[in-house]
């Protein structure tokens, strides 16, 4: 019996030596003594009795064995050897009994070398055991700027906490990600029955994650986890059957398998109003899938208009839409929706009463929205955010940086000094491409002009908002809307009178109407559906749409506003280029666009301040407690991964 288990093993040995050699690869196991030829080793750590991951064992510890073994520790030697005996006799021990004596082994990034019980490893993976007990020292090499390095080190911040072995990452910040998505605060420590459960829950996705395929995918299963928990709680999905658990992967899989693309985000710049010419749209292909001749649309508000000028201007645009369907659309609209109480509830209430599309004005109803989406396909998503890559939730914002650029180059053109102030509300996506804007459109008419940052978001801010501070700063840029619905103190871009006295001088617009109009339009006739649905879509719309503009204030000089026509017309017709090809940051490094302009993904993700602005982006733990959930969905990787803290705000 146990002769015949070996030739099995000898045979599937045998086939993956052929395929590694097929690749140009070595047909025989890893060594991790090779491995670390190169590769300072700044401490050991003795582990104890682990259960190693089967799949986690990648090699062996010298060299003396290594190719009696083929890559997967199927053996290699023939039947007739002393190797093939002592596996033999292994194998009906086994078989009778059990392999109770661990094994010796090294841990390095995560992976394991077995120094000593190369023969039981193989034995137990040829009856596909889930995990081994070794003796582990763990190898840590020395911290480097890699993505494995700095992958690894939060992987053994999180072992520490967790003692979890059997999930991998293939990007920073997922361990961190993981700890909060399993309940557990920051620094907690895991019990016994936490591991109980997790591992149980990770043996059943692993499971179904490759019924579906997953395994031909570049990703591991802990990245394709860490979307399903994304969606789903980890309560259900611990209580979940594996029959459940794919019936859900299938669902949110284009969830999935975006990460897998080099461009998972498609950013749309303009509208497009009709089906594209010279191809078939969906509903063309089709003529038995009509077009929707009304629709039900349902708007979730965080605030309500009584308070919040965000929600008024949605509504704004909300009573635009109704008036340009007014026979086509159903109209509904939900106010005080707590992102953390009751938005999963109520979305999920409209979805299942036959709403088409849902529109969430807050950035923080996405996950709620991702949630619900995965569970309602008929129903059409939008949330309004930037840069968020998950095709089941598409996002809407306009491009306020080209507002912002404009508003700079007014700044300068008024400030009777070179410096000017800038207050931005959060460190998310675009933000800093809008200060940058800022920056760019005060150099454009005072070649030494600075910009003084502040930030609304920190709970205790060094210094006023309003810059009354500093006599030099008479003209800055308050925020994106105003506080209240008639007043416009604090708001756009502000000057400050010799009496102390605030007055608006350009107000940012930010036309929702456009944004709900066309988009309607194009669930209406047909074009939504061209859409890549594989890809994340993100409606990012400027001046050239309508939806970005800029009111100015009575009694500017006329000259400055004929300057400033003529920058807007020329940003409309794509005449103008805001950046530059070479801008310097605050750390002296030059930026250039990987081609001739930046692309609308460059400007997404830019997280770096030019070198005219004086102060920095805050740490996380600067940030107040709602914009941290803001940071948590779209917030700049650089405040996302500071695990260990990023220089304040200046004080200035």
């Amino acid at each position: 019996m146990s002769l015949e288990e070996y030739k099995l093993a000898l045979k599937a040995g045998q086939k993956d030596y052929r395929a590694h050699v097929a690749r140009g690869q070595s047909p025989y196991l890893p060594v991790l003594d090779d491995i670390l030829v190169n590769v300072k080793i700044v401490a050991t750590e003795p582990l104890g009795l682990v259960n190693m991951p089967s799949e986690s064992i990648a090699g062996t510890k010298t060299s003396g064995r290594h190719t009696a073994f083929a890559p997967n520790f199927m053996p290699l030697l023939d039947v007739d050897t002393e190797f093939a005996s002592k596996w033999s006799v292994l194998c009906e021990a086994h078989l009778e009994e059990g392999i109770r004596n661990p094994v010796t082994a090294y841990e390095f990034l995560n992976q394991f070398y077995i120094e000593e019980g190369n023969k039981r490893v193989s034995v137990l993976k040829h009856f596909d055991a889930a995990s081994i007990p070794g003796t582990v020292t763990r190898l840590i090499p020395a911290r480097n700027n890699s993505l494995e390095s700095r992958i690894y080190y939060e992987f053994m911040d999180f072992y520490k906490l967790s003692k979890v072995n059997i999930v991998q990452f293939s990007r920073p910040g997922s361990y961190a990600k993981l700890q909060k998505l399993v309940c557990k605060a920051s620094g907690e420590e895991w019990t016994d029955e936490d591991r109980k459960n997790f591992n149980a829950l990770h043996t059943k996705f692993r499971q179904q994650f490759r019924a579906l395929g997953g395994a031909r995918l570049p990703l591991t299963v802990g990245d394709a986890l860490l979307v399903y928990l994304s969606v789903y709680r980890y309560s259900d999905a611990c209580d979940s059957t594996p029959a459940q658990i794919k019936e859900n992967l299938a669902r949110i899989w284009d969830e999935i398998t975006v990460l897998t693309k080099d461009q998972a985000v498609e950013v749309v710049l303009e509208p497009a109003s009709e089906p594209a010419e010279g191809r078939l749209s969906l509903s063309k292909l089709n003529i038995f899938i009509p077009r929707p001749s009304e629709l039900h649309v349902t708007f979730l508000h965080e605030a309500n208009e009584t308070n919040s000028a965000w929600v008024r201007a949605h509504e704004k645009g909300r009573s635009a839409l109704a008036n340009t369907f007014t026979d086509r659309v159903i109209l509904s609209s939900h106010e005080n929706v707590d992102p953390d109480v009751d938005a999963e509830q109520i979305l999920e209430e409209v979805a299942h009463n036959g709403t088409d599309v849902v529109f969430t004005t807050s950035v923080r109803m996405h996950t709620a929205c991702l949630k619900v989406a995965a569970q309602h396909p008929k129903t059409k998503f939008l949330n309004c955010s930037l840069n968020t890559p998950h095709p089941l939730v598409r996002t809407y914002y306009p491009r306020t940086y080209e507002a912002t650029y404009i508003l700079g180059m007014l700044a300068g053109i008024l400030s009777p000094t070179n410096t000017v102030g800038y207050v931005a509300n959060n460190p998310i996506y675009g933000i800093p491409a809008a200060i940058n804007a800022y920056a760019q459109g005060l150099r454009s008419v005072r070649p030494e002009g600075r910009v003084l940052l502040r930030w609304a978001c920190l709970p205790d801010p060094a210094h006023p908002l309003d810059f009354s501070d500093r006599e030099d700063v008479t003209l800055f840029y308050a925020r994106d809307s105003r506080e209240a619905p008639d007043t416009h103190r604090d708001y756009g871009l502000c000057q400050r009178l010799p009496d102390g006295v605030i007055r608006p001088v350009g107000l940012p617009q930010w036309r929702w109407d456009v944004f709900y109009i066309e988009i309607i339009r194009s669930i209406l006739n047909g074009s939504w559906d061209e859409a890549d649905t594989s890809k994340a879509i993100n409606y990012w719309w400027g001046m050239k749409s309508g939806a970005v503009g800029i009111q100015y204030s009575d009694g500017l000089p006329g000259g400055p506003l004929q300057l400033l026509g003529l920058m807007e017309t020329q940003l409309h017709s794509g005449l103008l280029t805001i950046f530059p090809s070479k801008v310097y940051a605050q750390d002296h490094r030059m930026h250039s666009p990987q081609k001739i302009v930046y692309t609308p993904k460059e400007l997404m993700l830019m997280d770096w301040l030019d070198a005219c602005v004086e102060g920095t982006l805050p740490s996380y733990d600067q940030l107040d407690v709602k914009t941290r959930t803001l940071a948590d969905i779209c917030g700049l990787d650089v405040i996302k991964e500071d695990a260990d803290g990023t220089a304040a705000p200046s004080k200035i």
